[in-house]
């Protein structure tokens, strides 16, 4: 059983995490809260454990509810579980929660809870940061959430490429179920392609199937299986953007198998500093800054990004 913080005292934002949370995302919201010049909140981590029961949820979310100072909770390793498609857990989900099946930000106002998954505007603005908009289809390796998002967003035709077709390719058959199911409903058939690649020789396939001007990302989660390492017949296609979308450039293996390539077919590589910011600025603006001035939003992009990610 999880538990409970005691009521707190002054206005506090939670951070719903398996174990104990990194400090950075503490310096995150706390980066947040001055730049956006909100009041002053206390954070408190809620620590639930790896897996969370339907009980547990309805505590937190009672507690959410009803604590006078708690001002709301970013979710940090369990956005599924707080997605519910019933009525009352919230009084509102916006529609990136409800296209991705996920809760990553629950926000308390007046007498009612939002759910809110900022990881669709942090797709959005990352892919309009990483991909031209002459960007012609992009193959994606992973199924998690984070792959799922991107696929929404570029299937979804949200951001500045127009592209033809969007591939979501791994070996994770589960991942890719649930990226069925979630992105089926709303994603026409013939713009998102799902592909089970378990071997380099069928990864190496899906490259050369690649027109010019294409991009290949990885979006590879924590818990998911890579097969996203190119093979050695492995050809990129000419003027591709190749985008490693969840590691730094200190762990450069996915971006090293175009590295060779990357003069002769004018390749562009680019690691995760773009989505690592958009991340932070969009999980704060879910928070705290959905009604924040232009002058405000731009002084809390200026503050995330000049942060180490």
């Amino acid at each position: 059983m999880v538990s409970l913080p005691t009521s707190p005292e002054a206005p506090t934002v939670y951070l719903i995490t398996e174990t104990v949370t990194d400090p950075d995302i503490h310096a995150l919201v706390e980066t947040g809260i001055k730049a956006l010049g909100v009041d002053p909140c206390a954070i408190e981590n809620l620590p639930v454990g790896p897996t969370l029961n339907e009980a547990d949820r309805a505590r937190i979310l009672e507690f959410l509810r009803d604590a006078y100072n708690a001002r709301g909770a970013f979710i940090i390793g369990h956005a599924a579980s707080f997605f519910d498609e019933l009525p009352g857990a919230y009084e509102h989900r916006d529609a990136a929660s409800e296209l991705l099946g996920e809760v990553g930000v629950i926000q308390r106002v007046p007498e009612a809870l939002n759910a809110l998954a900022p990881r669709l505007t942090t797709a959005i603005s990352a892919a309009n940061r990483a991909l031209p908009a002459k960007t012609t289809e992009v193959l994606i390796f992973g199924a998690g959430p984070d792959a799922r998002a991107l696929a929404a967003a570029l299937a979804g035709e949200m951001c500045n490429a127009q592209l033809v077709k969007v591939t979501l390719a791994s070996p994770d058959a589960a991942g890719l179920n649930v990226a069925r199911k979630l992105l089926g409903q709303d994603i026409p058939q013939h713009r998102l392609e799902l592909r089970h690649v378990e071997s380099s020789s069928e990864h190496d396939r899906q490259l050369a199937l690649l027109p010019p001007d294409s991009a290949v990302v990885r979006a590879v989660g924590e818990r998911e299986p890579d097969t996203s390492l190119a093979g050695s017949a492995a050809l990129f296609p000419m003027g591709a953007v190749i985008w490693d979308m969840m590691a730094s450039a200190n762990d450069p293996r996915f971006l090293a198998s175009a590295v060779r390539q990357r003069k002769a077919a004018q390749l562009t590589l680019s690691d995760q500093t773009a989505y690592a910011a958009e991340r932070g600025i969009a999980v704060l603006e879910a928070m705290f800054g959905q009604e924040a001035s232009t002058a405000k939003q731009a002084k809390l992009r200026k503050a995330t990004e000049s942060r180490k990610t």
